[in-house]
Formats: structure tokens, sequence, C-alpha cells
């Protein structure tokens, strides 16, 4: 058997028994599944712990905001070390002052979107 009949195959096979093997009963006598909240491990209410949109959104934005803090700093040494080692060369004070430029207008956006994260969430009255 060649091997694209042997590929057919095994793909019709693998497309109609899916449905056999993903069908079932329900054990229980009411048909509905109820999921932990894997965004809170404590259960509702408890710190942390994320229940609707808008704090899934703020939370995702203080990870982001802080990891680009994160390379903020490390791109502004970058540039301070640039500087340093530059020794008068025209050419790597230039290439110095681009990192530092991209540094401060990196961190620039991060703190307006941080800010206009805040903006959102105050007009639509989240928490």
């Amino acid at each position: 058997m060649n091997n694209k009949a042997f590929l057919a195959l095994i793909v019709l096979f693998l497309l109609t028994t899916n449905g056999y093997v993903l069908a079932g009963t329900s054990t229980t006598s009411s048909n509905s599944i109820t999921l932990p909240n894997p965004l809170c491990p404590g259960g509702s209410g408890s710190s942390g712990c994320v229940d609707s949109f808008p704090t899934l959104i703020t939370t995702i934005t203080s990870y982001i905001f802080t990891l680009i803090a994160g390379l903020a700093v490390i791109m502004f040494l970058w540039a301070g070390i640039l500087f340093v080692t530059s020794a008068g060369s025209e050419q790597k004070v230039a290439s110095a002052r681009k990192a530092l430029f991209w540094a401060v207008v990196g961190t620039a956006i991060a703190l307006t979107g941080q800010g206009l994260v805040a903006v959102i969430t105050a007009v639509i009255g989240a928490p």
C-alpha cells in the first residue's frame, strides 16, 4: 500500500471514530457540569481571585507592565554602558543615544498603556 492511501485511511479512521470516542453518558442525575475556576485557587471571593473579565484584563496588564518595566531598566543600563564605552567615538555615541531614545519611547508606551487601561476601567466602572 502506498503512503498516500495509508495516510488517507488513517485520517478517515480518526475522523470517523472521533464522535464515538467523545460521546458518553452522564453519571449524575443532572446534565450540568461545573468546572472550578483555575484563576481562583482559594475559591470565589479569595484574595487574588480573577472572577470577571475586567479583573482579568487588569491582572494581565499589571504583569505585562512589570515585565516592560524590567526591560526598560535593562535598556537604560545598556544605553549607559554604551555611553561609557563609546570613548568619544561619534558613531558609538550616536548608537548610545539611539538606544536611550528607544528606551524612553518604550517606557512612555508602557506608561500610556497602563494609564489607558486605568481610564477604561474607570469609565466602565470595573473594579
